[in-house]
């Protein structure tokens, strides 16, 4: 058995050979081709210190890329508290990245998140209900925070009536984790509702229109 690993390893190897320039330029078949590494237990960014990474030429390209998103999370963290939609974050590293660069790709994005773990920011993906959001603070996401966020990911905002009515929650309760929220700036608030007040998650605006915002934000 070993042996047929051994074998397979070596096949792909002389496959990434003759396919560096198409693994490079179509996203699709990078992914394919690692996934590849993966059912063979080769990690393309770790074996043989970076061999399979090198032959495959995504050393640079995911080095370069958590670079990118580092400086997209610092830069967007006063907006949003350090969550960014994972679709949003693909569209500003598509719009910052030299023309002529590798496309990129959710997966492509995961990856290089991955390899910043050693760096202890925080930089971690993390799903409500289907909806992906990359964080990039060092601050564990507790569970009344993360269910409230589930609760606005269709609209964007809620009420602290909403968070009664669809969680069950006391006064003291809904108070404690909205404003702890606030104070990490994850939602902004907007006073101007008619009855109430409205929280809103930056994260979430990205399935939004600006124009549907209007002017009712609060900074």
């Amino acid at each position: 058995l070993q042996e047929q690993i051994g074998l397979m390893k070596t096949n792909l190897e002389e496959f990434v050979r003759e396919h560096q320039r198409d693994i490079r330029n179509n996203p699709v078949f990078r992914v394919q081709v690692q996934r590849m590494c993966q059912l063979i237990g080769v990690d393309p960014l770790a074996s043989r210190k970076g061999y399979m990474a090198e032959l495959l030429g995504v050393g640079d390209f995911y080095c370069e890329l958590g670079i990118q998103i580092i400086d997209i999370c610092v830069a967007t963290r006063f907006m949003n508290g350090g969550l960014i939609d994972l679709e949003e974050l693909r569209q500003r590293l598509i719009r910052r990245r030299l023309k002529g660069s590798e496309p990129v790709v959710e997966d492509d994005i995961k990856r290089a998140i991955s390899q910043l773990a050693p760096l202890k920011g925080g930089y971690r993906i993390v799903d409500f209900g289907g909806r992906k959001i990359v964080q990039s603070v060092a601050r564990e996401m507790n569970a009344d925070t993360s269910m409230v966020l589930g609760l606005a990911q269709q609209t964007c905002k809620f009420t602290m009536e909403d968070i009664r009515v669809g969680l069950g929650w006391d006064e003291h309760r809904i108070r404690t984790c909205v404003d702890d929220m606030l104070r990490s700036g994850i939602v902004w608030v907007d006073h101007q509702g008619a009855v109430m007040s409205e929280y809103w998650v930056p994260a979430f605006f990205s399935q939004i229109s600006g124009a549907s915002l209007g002017n009712k934000i609060v900074f």
